[in-house]
């Protein structure tokens, strides 16, 4: 449900995810009566009853005792994973819109089902998957992966989105921060459930960035999480208080402004466009028009407004315009993943280290490391790099690359090419921009030594390939060349070859000796 960037600002389109049309059943536990007695079949093999994605033997058994939870018939919303949450909340998503999988929804009618009501009960959801006496820190424990990170930076979808693709290549789990504001810590004249018709706006852009995550949450690859301010009023005013001090320094009241800048920088034109412009009634639009001396003649403006009616229908993040004699009175909300306290409080619960796209954000970063953790310390620094490099090839990335490296086992290989590029040739400061320039070089030159290993190997084949075998290769060379085949690379060796055995040891040789090759694909589709 998400949007498409278009190079030189060119307009959105209406996607849908892989999943988008596939609602979450209901876990259904099987009982074997035994007189009196209930045995549930929630064996150790079976995937964890939390929805974690992971076998019960791995996630819950020896801390929940499931078989007595299913007998009881007890809530067992309070014992979902994060990922179990986010599933529930997808499935509660469509009940409150009324989508179901029977039929085909177009964006219109998508649009015009974020009614008063539907958002009312998208929140009353947020406050039944997570509860204020939810125990934050257990959840979050079920997140731990060997390599994962929580992003705090911007959350718009498209940012958003970006961050993940780029980090997915080398974490094997990216957490988010939900950026539906919890119900049960605001106050009442702002409140969603109380409130919902101001909400409503917000709500879809939401929904939108939530649910084209689904495919990445399904595959366990994407969480979105809460912290603990979300639970504990004062610890949320706390946070508040202390980032309200910011100011009181002056490095920091510098960056501060800064960050807000570039924030507003991204995303200020569309936000006019979208209140001043596609919200405005036809009436407002022309006199402005007529005021501006542009489409003076009645088909110069039946034109424009036809063109703006276009872009309003076609955007899945504008809801609607507003009609004459109304005010425009929807709340717009920026979240880059609440205070950076609270997040990484959730850091130490699940083991990740933090990463932005925020100036102010990285500083606070590197000023706090003394009190960061081991995984912190390691990746934080590298996440910097990752995400300044100039490697445009880096966000062709999609959900199928991310996937294939763990279903290939390739997925360290390529984290350690990409440590690999970071760790040399570094700097004393870790954080240092300079090390994000060496790094996109290194790793350059490691995608330009596995593109000549590439070529060598191609040749060799041809040595051994008939006439037949090596004319289909000569070709398929520009696609080779541009790295648009190196997936076929296997079958190609076989065909060259004549022997499916040799061109497959060859091709899991060179992939070995070479993770970087990885890259090269991506390079091809850029």
């Amino acid at each position: 449900m998400g949007r498409e960037e278009h190079g030189g600002g060119g307009g959105c389109q209406w996607t849908r995810p892989e999943n988008y049309r596939r609602r979450p059943t209901r876990i259904i536990f099987v009982y074997s009566l035994l007189g009196d007695h209930a045995i549930a079949l929630v064996k150790p093999n079976d995937a964890c009853p939390c929805w974690s994605g992971r076998k019960y033997k791995h996630c819950c058994r020896g801390h929940v005792d499931w078989d007595r939870v299913i007998r009881s018939g007890s809530d067992h919303i309070r014992l979902l994973s994060a990922r179990g949450r986010n599933i529930l909340f997808a499935q509660r998503i469509f009940e409150a819109l009324q989508i179901d999988n029977e039929r085909d929804v177009g964006l219109k009618e998508y649009k015009a089902a974020f009614t008063p009501e539907a958002v009312r009960r998208i929140y009353e959801a947020i406050a039944e998957i997570w509860p204020t006496d939810t125990d934050i820190e257990s959840v979050l424990r079920k997140s731990q992966s060997d390599v994962a990170g929580i992003y705090v930076g911007d959350y718009d979808g498209f940012y958003v989105r970006r961050a993940v693709v780029r980090h997915s290549l080398y974490a094997s789990k990216i957490l988010l921060i939900e950026p539906f504001v919890h119900p049960n810590i605001i106050s009442d004249e702002y409140n969603p459930i109380l409130n919902p018709d101001q909400h409503r706006s917000q709500t879809l852009k939401n929904v939108n960035t939530f649910l084209s995550f689904l495919p990445w949450i399904d595959a366990g690859l994407v969480e979105f999480i809460r912290t603990p301010a979300d639970f504990d009023r004062k610890l949320a005013w706390d946070s508040m208080q202390r980032t309200s001090l910011w100011k009181l320094d002056p490095s920091l009241a510098e960056l501060s402004r800064r960050s807000v800048d570039e924030i507003k920088g991204r995303h200020q034109q569309k936000l006019l466009r979208d209140t001043h412009l596609l919200a405005a009634p036809d009436d407002y639009v022309l006199r402005k028009l007529k005021e501006a001396g542009i489409a003076q003649t009645g088909a110069e403006q039946g034109q424009f407004l036809a063109y703006m009616q276009r872009l309003r229908d076609e955007d899945p993040d504008f809801l609607e315009q507003v009609r004459p004699g109304e005010r425009y009175a929807q709340l717009a909300m920026m979240t880059t993943g609440g205070a950076i306290e609270n997040a990484r409080l959730a850091a130490q619960m699940t083991g990740a280290y933090l990463f932005t796209d925020i100036e102010l954000r990285w500083h606070l970063i590197k000023r706090d490391r003394a009190e960061h953790s081991a995984e912190e310390i390691q990746w934080s620094p590298f996440a910097k790099a990752m995400q300044g490099a100039k490697l445009t090839y880096l966000n062709n990335v999609g959900i199928e690359h991310a996937l294939r490296l763990r279903q290939e086992g390739r997925l360290s290989g390529v984290r350690s090419v990409l440590r690999d590029a970071w760790l040399r040739e570094q700097t004393g400061d870790v954080y240092d921009d300079v090390n994000t320039l060496r790094f996109a070089e290194n790793l350059a030159d490691a995608v330009s030594a596995a593109d000549a290993e590439w070529s060598e190997l191609k040749a060799d084949l041809l040595k051994h390939g008939v006439v037949e075998g090596a004319a289909g290769l000569l070709a398929a060379g520009p696609l080779v060349a541009a790295g648009q085949s190196l997936w076929l690379a296997g079958a190609a060796a076989t065909a060259i070859a004549g022997s499916a055995i040799y061109g497959r040891f060859r091709h899991r040789a060179f992939l070995k000796r070479f993770p970087a090759a990885f890259f090269m694909h991506l390079e091809g589709a850029d």
